[in-house]
């Protein structure tokens, strides 16, 4: 609750804030103690009353309950250090969390102060770039950490049942123009060619965007300036496929090939960082995983002379149903 209110408060009475931060921060939850849970429930069920006639039954279950109870606490308390068997993947997840809720109150009072009226057009301009880079790095964060989610679930159930019958005309409607806009930014073109009629896909919408904006945002960073992109999105059988590769003529080719590529390094098991620009980003089995979860497949390709091509593929509405079998195996393959 306080989260909600505290942009609202630090908007109209900055001083009121603080002071309110400090008494919430006093009175913040903790967790009990292990051991208290465990004596009142030891202590609730010795005033359980016996019945007559089960007296000596009582006492062996009671025994049984509080020995299983105890086992079950243990159990539970070594859970907790070995769910996570890699230190790297807890280390993201709260990365990420810590970064995306100050960005998340920074946007949410920039989307307030932009409901002002009476603005200057330069300030509006401002509070508007805040709010589109806030925006990304949140949706990066958020890729962040569903990798890392990704890693510690033993199966991907939990994410299946999350696929569903989408649009991705509407998907591609609104992100193609931010994608040109991000290329534009760092001096690149990127054309998108579509199918006059695009057909129904199986994915997960809140997150399809995200992914497909993470890696055309990976791709576009690795490319030099004034490189030429383009997006293909081709139909393929009962799938979908989306293609992503650099456009370069013959001129072009000699300088994309004497390009020296980034310097990448793997940042423990999910992330590769490049030095230059001090970018954080997920890497390819990662980004290969979340393309999976959401019911995609990801394949990168090294072209001699033109450097890498991805392309995804997306299920169409019905091959899930008479392919399935054949789209698992497929994902078995990444």
């Amino acid at each position: 609750a306080w989260r909600a209110l505290s942009a609202r408060v630090m908007l109209s009475n900055p001083d009121l804030f603080a002071e309110l931060e400090e008494t919430v921060q006093s009175y913040y939850p903790t967790a009990p103690d292990y051991r208290t849970v465990m004596q009142f429930s030891q202590l609730l069920l010795a005033e359980l009353p016996e019945q007559e006639g089960t007296r000596d039954w009582g006492l062996g279950t009671r025994e049984a309950i509080e020995g299983s109870l105890e086992q079950e606490q243990k159990a539970e308390i070594n859970s907790c250090y070995s769910a996570s068997p890699n230190p790297d993947v807890e280390m993201l997840q709260a990365f990420a969390h810590e970064v995306r809720t100050p960005l998340t109150t920074i946007r949410t009072i920039t989307r307030l102060l932009l409901k002002q009226r009476d603005l200057p057009s330069n300030v509006i301009k401002r509070l508007k770039v805040i709010d589109r880079e806030c925006t990304e790095q949140i949706d990066r964060m958020e890729l962040l950490f569903r990798a890392a989610e990704l890693e510690t679930s033993a199966t991907d159930k939990a994410t299946s049942t999350q696929l569903t019958a989408m649009s991705l005309e509407q998907v591609l409607q609104a992100s193609i123009p931010r994608w040109q806009e991000a290329a534009s930014r760092r001096n690149l073109k990127l054309d998108v060619v579509l199918p006059q009629d695009l057909p129904t896909v199986v994915s997960n919408p809140t997150m399809l965007d995200r992914v497909l904006t993470g890696l055309i945002e990976n791709f576009t960073r690795n490319l030099p300036a004034g490189s030429h992109i383009q997006v293909q999105v081709i139909p393929a059988g009962d799938q979908l496929k989306l293609q992503l590769l650099p456009l370069v003529g013959d001129n072009d080719a000699a300088i994309v090939s004497n390009c020296t590529p980034p310097i990448r390094k793997a940042l423990g098991q999910l992330l590769m960082f490049q030095p230059e620009t001090g970018t954080i980003s997920l890497n390819l089995n990662a980004t290969k995983h979340l393309f999976q979860a959401i019911g995609g497949k990801l394949i990168v390709r090294e072209r001699p002379r033109y450097g890498e091509v991805l392309t995804v593929f997306l299920p169409l509405e019905g091959s899930e149903k008479q392919g399935n079998s054949k789209f698992k195996i497929q994902h078995s393959k990444v």
